[in-house]
């Protein structure tokens, strides 16, 4: 992979050219815009490929899955695939193991697809993947590229969402209550609990903490902010674990019931207009959009992430495009993957829906800097926001050592002392 040169900030804030500006509106009408990938005709005894994926992107892939079907003779089935890393391995690894997928083009996520790989459950994508495709993805790309997608070198994965928890903010709910959006996280204790109203299931912020996985996310987001190493349960860990504990009893700005709750329970809490700030995927600003009697644009204000010890951090990830090495129909698939990853759709995708979003300079040059996440991703760029993804070699192991750990604080059954010390020789016993 050799993508072109340009800075952090030049990518980032990108222009909107004119070439490109057929794919930057997001109504239905921009999805039927002229086009020029032309996939090849499969000639296959199988002409049907799984495409497995979460169920809210369907609606936009059938915008432009037609085109493909129409061009290679191909029928595309779309699958709900798993929510989260974990899901990924409970649904797939036997499958896979028996040499036998069910699915020939699916969605992974960075905590399951190093253990796919590891296995030889994946194709490697570098002779599927044209080199225009990878030159598309800038410089600061390659890292998570390298650590989360590859083995020696060799991709196994290609990005389609750029994952990083924005700070999403109510404010006009603030400004009617004659508060800021907080900077910092005393500003955050301070401000919450002037909105907060507990017993009337009003909260300064949330999340969703629920296991397996989601409770991690939320933990990891802490430390960064923290500046420690949340696989050695080190001194700024147990910092993080304190102030979530101190949120959810203390202060009481953050719903116990919470550590029971996935997103959409979060983003409903939100919608419900229970809730001041609170960090979330980008997905959420689709999801708020498309909420038409609720949405304004002030009730979804995306501003830097109140700092702790070590600053304004939010730590990046996210999903991409793999081929199981038993693909039923492993020619569709890669046929397939090039279609959905190309330089002509990957902005129509992206312009629909933020789960299909990741930077890309033909992303960045359709959507324009006016979109809200572009925006924000260009906010977050120049404050220095953006912190690595935790990394450990048995990934998915390791995250559960950590939900596990801080679920046991979090419920009030085991001291910070005692977590920190079983979360480091848990940690210990995976290294061996």
């Amino acid at each position: 992979m050799s993508p072109r040169k340009m800075s952090r900030r030049e990518f980032l804030k990108g222009s909107a050219i004119a070439a490109a500006a057929a794919v930057a509106a997001t109504n239905g009408g921009s999805l039927a815009s002229k086009r020029f990938f032309a996939p090849n005709i499969v000639r296959a005894q199988n002409n049907e490929v799984i495409l497995a994926v979460q169920q809210f992107t369907h609606d936009i892939l059938r915008e432009v899955l037609p085109e493909f079907e129409e061009q290679t003779g191909l029928r595309v089935v779309l699958e709900g695939g798993p929510v989260s890393g974990n899901d990924m391995l409970t649904r797939y690894s036997s499958a896979f193991a028996a040499d036998n997928s069910p699915v020939d083009v699916f969605s992974d996520a960075d905590d399951s697809s190093p253990t796919f790989m590891r296995a030889g459950w994946l194709m490697p994508l570098d002779e599927i993947v044209p080199e225009e495709t990878w030159a598309d993805f800038p410089d600061s790309m390659t890292p998570h590229i390298e650590n989360f997608l590859s083995i020696e070198g060799r991709p196994y994965r290609i990005p389609h969402e750029f994952a990083v928890g924005y700070f999403f903010a109510r404010k006009d709910l603030l400004d009617e209550a004659g508060l800021a959006i907080p900077t910092t996280w005393e500003e955050m204790i301070e401000i919450g609990q002037e909105f907060a109203n507990p017993s009337n299931n009003i909260w300064g912020t949330t999340d969703a903490l629920i296991k397996p996985a989601l409770l991690y996310v939320y933990m990891a987001y802490l430390t960064a902010q923290a500046g420690g190493d949340i696989f050695a349960f080190d001194e700024q860990t147990a910092d993080a674990f304190q102030f979530l504990y101190d949120m959810i009893y203390e202060h009481q700005i953050f719903p116990e019931t919470a550590l029971n709750q996935d997103y959409t329970a979060q983003n409903e809490l939100y919608m419900d207009d229970r809730v001041a700030f609170m960090r979330q995927w980008p997905f959420f600003q689709n999801v708020a959009e498309d909420n038409e009697d609720w949405f304004e644009p002030e009730k979804l204000t995306i501003a830097l992430p109140p700092a702790g010890p070590a600053g304004s951090k939010s730590w990046i990830g996210g999903w991409g495009w793999s081929i199981p090495s038993s693909a039923p129909n492993p020619e569709g698939a890669a046929e397939l993957l090039r279609f959905l990853t190309s330089t002509e759709i990957a902005p129509i995708l992206a312009a629909a829906q933020g789960f299909l979003l990741t930077p890309r300079y033909s992303i960045i040059e359709a959507l324009g800097t006016e979109d809200p996440l572009i925006a924000a991703m260009s906010m977050y760029a120049d404050n220095d926001v953006f912190a690595a993804r935790p990394f450990h070699p048995r990934v998915a192991e390791a995250q559960t050592v950590v939900d596990d750990m801080a679920s046991l604080f979090l419920s009030r059954q085991a001291s910070l002392r005692d977590v920190m010390r079983q979360g480091q020789s848990l940690m210990s016993d995976l290294d061996v």
